[in-house]
């Protein structure tokens, strides 16, 4: 009886809460909706903001944001794949395409359309249709003929500029969701690697998005990682990385091999246009992608990252430490007497604190990792003065490599699998 008692109580008190949480979730709540003319086509956005209930912040204000379009006072009806499993049913964004030969719209979500009229009637043509991540576009050549900004396609969450349409503009070759080109001129579609099929078991793209675009605009390339995965330990290969060079209009690509260390290739985060062409270069008929040869590599220097306000070195000797710390005591205007401390331990590697008064920095070396990270103490807040005196240190010891100075304290890149597998 006590049981069945307090069964009831729980179901009264959910019943309470339901009601409580509706109420709550329903108070406040605004719609905006607006709507914009692109040719014979009116785009209209809705927003709906109000509560909401995230199960780790409780109460929470969301905003959804639904696009539709419409030709001659009737929506334009998009197939069923638009989404399958987002819970948002809707349109997610509205793009022009003002380079096209006629008013075209890309609409979509997690899947992609064209949006344009034939024959007086509105047509949605299929540019990608997928269920497992989220749809993305990038210019092949709207950088000076090689590849823009890689950008994901996300549902909007406030209200700034809805009545302001995108617009892709900028290059002819569309690359959509890494796998369809969209010839902008003319509408032509080109699938490619339909299967996400690896080449050579190097799998690509490792970043997202195309790298560089052939001088011939048939090709792309993307930088790519093996699968060590599906690799007995005999037959890991010493580079772990590559390049593949993609022909979209016959399907079918090719892999040109480089080592990290030669080409100093330090994160894969950091590949970029100017790396590839400092290390690679297109044949004469600009139809066949090889590593340059070089009779002197160019120097290693180091890496600022200004999103944490750090500078590293890597792949370091152990021999680089008190190279770069008496460095940083010069440029500091400081001797011996501002070593605070010089501490070992396990797991946090060889740590050397410098400083004077309230500036205080650090220098830590992890051997097992070939890296020295400087930066402010570690428990020392960040701020504009020490942001200013890490970066001109690092521009300082920068400038020194680069005059060929201190090279002989860089070591090797070693493949991350054969570290982990410890082969």
């Amino acid at each position: 009886m006590k049981i069945l008692i307090w069964v009831l109580v729980i179901v009264v008190i959910g019943v309470v809460l339901f009601y409580i949480l509706r109420k709550a979730i329903g108070a406040d709540t605004t719609s905006v909706q607006k709507e914009m003319a692109y040719g014979p086509f009116v785009i209209r956005v809705d927003a709906i903001s109000g509560k909401t209930y995230n199960i780790n912040y409780g109460m929470v204000n969301q905003t959804n944001v639904s696009y539709s379009i419409w030709y001659e006072g009737k929506p334009v009806e998009f197939p069923s794949a638009l989404q399958t499993n987002t819970g948002l049913p809707f349109l997610w964004r509205v793009q022009a395409l003002p380079d096209a030969p006629t008013p075209t719209l890309l609409a979509g979500s997690q899947s992609l359309y064209l949006v344009y009229i034939k024959d007086g009637q509105p047509i949605v043509e299929p540019v990608i249709e997928q269920s497992s991540d989220f749809a993305s576009v990038q210019f092949l050549d709207s950088e000076g003929g090689q590849p823009g900004a890689y950008m994901l396609v996300f549902s909007k969450s406030d209200t700034l500029n809805l009545d302001q349409l995108d617009i892709l503009k900028g290059g002819r070759y569309l690359l959509v969701s890494e796998h369809t080109v969209l010839d902008v001129h003319t509408g032509k579609q080109m699938l490619f690697n339909k299967d996400n099929n690896a080449i050579d078991n190097y799998s690509y793209p490792q970043p997202d998005g195309a790298l560089a675009f052939s001088p011939d605009q048939k090709k792309i390339v993307f930088n790519a990682a093996f699968q060590s995965w599906n690799t007995e330990q005999a037959n890991l290969p010493d580079s772990e990385h590559a390049l593949v060079v993609y022909d979209f209009e016959n399907d079918k690509g090719y892999k040109v091999l480089y080592d990290d260390t030669d080409t100093r290739m330090k994160n894969i985060q950091d590949i970029n246009l100017e790396w590839f062409n400092t290390y690679f270069e297109w044949n004469v008929n600009s139809d066949t992608l090889s590593l340059k040869k070089w009779d002197k590599l160019p120097y290693w220097t180091g890496s600022y990252r200004e999103t944490d306000n750090y500078y590293y070195l890597y792949p370091v000797k152990a021999d680089m430490v008190p190279v770069f710390k008496d460095f940083v005591l010069q440029q500091m205007g400081w001797d011996a007497t501002n070593i605070l401390s010089d501490t070992t331990t396990e797991y946090t590697g060889r740590t050397i604190g410098l400083g004077s008064g309230t500036t205080k920095l650090d220098i830590v070396f992890r051997e097992d990792e070939q890296q020295i990270s400087f930066s402010r103490n570690l428990y020392e807040e960040d701020s504009p003065e020490y942001k200013t005196m890490v970066e001109k240190i690092a521009k300082a010891f920068d400038q020194e490599l680069l005059s060929g100075k201190h090279q002989e304290h860089f070591g090797r890149i070693y493949s991350e699998t054969k570290k982990i597998m410890e082969l």
